[in-house]
Parts: C-alpha cells; structure tokens; sequence
C-alpha cells in the first residue's frame, strides 16, 4: 500500500489537516489579541493575570504555539475576563442565541402580530437598514 493509499484511509491528507490547524491557531491568536487590546491589556499584563510565560501569549497571538491544552485556554479567558467561546474560533456551526436574543425576537413576532399592514412594511424597511449596516 502506498503513503497516499494510507492517507486517503486516515481521512484527509496529512497537509489539509495541518493547514486547517494553523488556520485555527492563527485565528485563535487574533481573538486572543483582540480581547487583550479591547481590555487594554498589555502583553505582560495579561500573562500575569493568566498565570501564564508573557511569551506563551506572544506565541498565541502570532499563530506561533502549537496547541494550548484546556486548562490553558481556561486561565487565559479567565485573565481576560473573557468567555472561552469568546477566544475559540467558529466551527461553522450556527450559533446558538442566548435567552435574551430568544426573548427579544419573540416580542418583535408579537408586536408585528399587532401592527397595521402598512406599518409592517416600515419594520421590514427600519429592520433591514439596521441588519445592512
């Protein structure tokens, strides 16, 4: 059996698959960076708050760290003040709305339920300039 016989076997070729993971990370370092920098967090600053090297973070946010464990993850979000799913990079899955959006869309059904159908028109207008913007 050849290497590309064996590959094929094992799913997708072992340089699809590192590709998708320096993807990930370099996406995973970008989110981390941007959380710092939306806290004002310097580098260092947020190393410490992590208990965590200041390289370590460096590494991460320049797509540089090969994978950081759980645990890892865990301490940096909770040095930012951050949510973990605020750092991990989107798996293409939809997101799931939180009970406040739930809530929100369910008194707009309500309320264009009891709207004229003239006025329901201007919702769709004002709702679409504020989804397009």
């Amino acid at each position: 059996m050849q290497d590309g016989d064996k590959q094929r076997l094992r799913g997708r070729p072992r340089d699809d698959r590192e590709s998708v993971e320096r993807q990930y990370m370099t996406e995973l370092g970008k989110r981390i960076r941007n959380a710092r920098e939306t806290r004002g967090m310097t580098q260092k600053q947020a190393a410490q708050a992590a208990g965590i090297a200041t390289d370590m973070i460096s590494r991460l946010e320049n797509g540089r760290y090969q994978s950081p464990g759980l645990r890892t993850l865990l301490r940096i979000a909770e040095g930012l003040g951050a949510a973990v799913s605020e750092l991990l990079p989107d798996s293409g899955a939809e997101p799931q709305a939180s009970t406040a959006e739930l809530s929100q869309r369910a008194r707009m059904i309500a309320l264009s339920h009891r709207a004229e159908p003239r006025d329901l028109e201007l919702i769709v207008e004002i709702a679409t300039l504020i989804v397009n913007r």
